[in-house]
């Protein structure tokens, strides 16, 4: 489980060329592990330095959802970014049964492509009183979405820092978002 530092944080809204180079640096390791090297290469060719930093970021920290993943699959990679929470999923005839933290709940699904935001909803809401799932801004005209999960405390601490960027960037997950 892997949280982003404070100062990761800022760099992700304030940072510069040089920053971008050392959190590349830095997690150079999972670059390479996941063969995204080619790919943060390639962003300089096609983005500003301000455009490159969230989406590398993202690389590192972002939960990255394909509008045609299962849905035990989204519970599942949403529960790698949680700390010291217990997440079991099973799919059933109706849907999804989440445990969290010893706690059963049921996410009712469609059986449809409106399921995987279904299902991003309904996980948000287990873990709303601790964590918030939003959204990149930048992945939503994708057929592919990455997200980011932080401790709600985190994320009012952004609001309240960064409230036009946040804007921006993040999308807060609502009943009307879905993949276009």
């Amino acid at each position: 489980m892997r949280i982003p530092s404070d100062s990761e944080l800022t760099f992700l809204f304030e940072g510069d060329e040089q920053r971008l180079q050392q959190f590349i640096e830095k997690h150079r390791e999972t670059f390479e592990h996941y063969q995204l090297m080619d790919d943060v290469k390639e962003l300089s060719d096609e983005f500003t330095i301000k455009e490159q930093i969230p989406i590398v970021f993202a690389f590192v920290y972002g939960v990255t959802v394909d509008w045609r993943e299962y849905d035990e699959e989204i519970i599942q990679l949403f529960s790698e970014r949680l700390p010291d929470e217990t997440v079991e999923v099973a799919t059933t005839d109706k849907g999804l049964e989440v445990t969290y933290n010893g706690q059963l709940h049921s996410i009712a699904l469609t059986f449809s492509g409106k399921d995987r935001y279904i299902t991003i909803r309904g996980f948000q809401e287990l873990i709303r009183d601790k964590y918030e799932i939003r959204l990149f801004e930048a992945s939503y005209f994708s057929d592919t979405h990455d997200f980011l999960v932080l401790p709600k405390q985190q994320w009012e601490e952004l609001d309240a820092q960064y409230p036009a960027q946040i804007g921006e960037m993040f999308r807060v997950i609502d009943d009307g978002l879905d993949f276009p």
